[in-house]
């Protein structure tokens, strides 16, 4: 059976659906178990910080390392960049702890646990990524999908065990379950790898210049909006509270579906594109990225939808009234999600084209945005309170949006993206107006507002159903 693109798309958005989601349950077992401060304190440690680091102990060599024809040339060099780099952050961090944690407002009672557990998973997840990366770059779409998927799995499973079968409550005990699965998922991956690993060390190769700039541009553009929402937590820590930093992280949870979608893309992407001979045959032909990317942004729309109706209902079901807050501006956070595929759609499907002053000045953009949107969030935040965050997010993505469309200056795939929209907004305007009227309590609402938007999307022509018929891997019309 052929597994075609559209199919390791899909797999890779399954796969994120399934680490998400697990995700997601762990941190609903946690949020109904302790405090929302003692939730704010576990995700910052074992999920935030280690998340915000790993942009430096990883770097670009993920994306360098899914270079098709390549990237493997670097996995050793890799390896080597981010032991060195992991020792000088734990160096710095036990040397001078003080400053560290009274910015985040940590009392000092478990500096040292609260240490150790953040350079344990900033170790595990960093090495996991560059395996994840080598698998990726030789087109191992299946394995490296599970690979990545297996920590939050493991994650829920352990939680759930500890509270509802060993009656754990300590909320520092937990931290420690929390922390667990990343670091056993590295010592599986390492002894299943171990003979792949020891070859790659054995040749160093430093990247070259070229190979450099294609994965920074990759990597930048895959990761201002992650690395800048990471530090957006620690702002909202210290301008409003770790309570707050949970209620915001617990919004990030509810429009983490709509942040697949473009992680599932750019997984594809690199590997697919530099592939590929012909780039423009993957753009347009049927099933291509042309067909995928307006699949996507459709269903990015029928979020919204879901969320502008049933974002309460949908917060207090998940993680009880507690987190009701979460809910109040979750929608405007859910447009910027559905803006930010746009851009990512635009911009990692021109990577591969190489072409090096476009590269440069979109990676110059990202990073410049990077430094701004910390402050802008702060200056929102004086301004606006907790809806500041929401608004400066949102605000954020449009404007960068904008940015780097000019800076591309090519319109064929943002014309490829929103060909027939027309029916697209027909679609969604019908769906809605169905919700509206009916005003249906949240299950019956999703169904019929997903059934119905599914029904119209295909009705219309806006896309074919071979398309949704080729997620099996059969032959088909769609290679």
């Amino acid at each position: 059976m052929k597994r075609n693109l559209i199919w390791y798309t899909g797999y890779y958005f399954l796969s994120l659906v399934l680490m998400r989601g697990c995700g997601l349950f762990s941190k609903i077992l946690l949020a109904r178990t302790i405090t929302p401060y003692e939730y704010g304190l576990i995700t910052l440690f074992v999920l935030t910080l280690p998340g915000a680091l790993q942009f430096v102990t990883g770097f670009c060599f993920f994306d360098i390392l899914g270079h098709a024809r390549e990237g493997k040339k670097y996995f050793g060099f890799t390896l080597i960049y981010g032991f060195v780099s992991i020792v000088i952050l734990a160096v710095i961090l036990f040397l001078f702890p003080s400053p560290f944690f009274t910015f985040l407002n940590i009392p000092s009672n478990y500096w040292s646990l609260l240490s150790l557990i953040l350079i344990g998973v900033l170790f595990a997840v960093t090495f996991n990524s560059a395996i994840f990366g080598l698998l990726r770059g030789v087109r191992n779409h299946a394995l490296a999908a599970n690979f990545s998927t297996a920590p939050s799995l493991l994650r829920v499973i352990f939680i759930f065990l500890a509270i509802f079968f060993l009656g754990i409550t300590d909320p520092y005990l937990i931290l420690v379950i929390f922390a667990l699965p990343a670091i056993i998922v590295l010592i599986f991956v390492v002894v299943l790898k171990r003979k792949t690993i020891a070859k790659s060390l054995q040749s160093i190769n430093v990247p070259t210049k070229n190979m450099m700039l294609f994965g920074f541009s990759f990597f930048i553009l895959s990761s201002w909006f992650g690395l800048s929402q990471q530090i957006n937590s620690v702002i909202i820590s210290h301008d409003l509270g770790i309570t707050w930093q949970g209620y915001y992280d617990v919004s990030l949870s509810m429009v983490a579906i709509i942040g697949f979608f473009p992680a599932a893309l750019y997984e594809i992407s690199a590997p697919e594109t530099t592939a590929n001979n012909s780039r423009t045959d993957v753009f347009i032909i049927p099933g291509g990225f042309g067909d995928i990317g307006r699949f996507i942004f459709s269903i990015c729309l029928l979020c919204v939808l879901v969320l502008f109706f049933y974002a309460h209902q949908l917060t207090l079901l998940l993680f009880t009234d507690n987190y009701a807050i979460a809910a109040d501006y979750l929608v405007i956070l859910a447009i910027g999600y559905t803006v930010l595929f746009i851009q990512q759609f635009n911009t990692f499907l021109r990577i591969s084209a190489f072409r090096e002053k476009m590269l440069i000045a979109i990676s110059l953009l990202t990073v410049v945005c990077i430094g701004i949107f910390p402050f802008f969030t702060h200056f929102m935040i004086i301004y606006f309170n907790f809806l500041g965050v929401y608004l400066a997010t949102t605000i954020f993505i449009i404007m960068y949006t904008l940015g780097s469309i000019l800076i591309i200056n090519d319109l064929s795939l943002v014309k490829l993206l929103f060909l027939k929209i027309d029916r697209l907004i027909l679609t969604f305007t019908v769906t809605f107006i169905i919700v509206y009227l009916l005003k249906l309590s949240l299950i019956p609402g999703l169904i019929i507002a997903s059934v119905s938007f599914i029904f119209l999307i295909i009705a219309t022509g806006y896309i074919e159903k071979n398309m949704i018929l080729s997620l099996i891997p059969i032959k088909n019309k769609y290679p």
